[in-house]
């Protein structure tokens, strides 16, 4: 006999080890593009959200709409 023979595969519980691996792999990357999609799209646009409205003026964005007619319940 060569000493090139193939090792048994291993059958016992094949389809629990596999469904472990695949379920691991799975929460794996789950939990690495939710961390990514709040860093890099969430927080971003949270800041800049937070950017925009710390130089907005209310009062001064109303009185541009009201001159231009937007609103139909005050007269320009």
């Amino acid at each position: 006999m060569s000493s090139n023979l193939l090792p048994k595969p291993r059958m016992r519980d094949l389809l629990g080890r596999l469904a472990r691996r695949n379920f691991l792999i799975g929460v794996t990357l789950i939990t690495g593009s939710f961390f990514s999609l709040e860093y890099f799209f969430i927080q971003a646009k949270q800041n800049q959200y937070r950017d925009f409205y710390k130089t907005f003026d209310f009062k001064k964005d109303f009185e541009d709409k009201k001159k231009a007619g937007v609103f139909q319940s005050v007269q320009p």
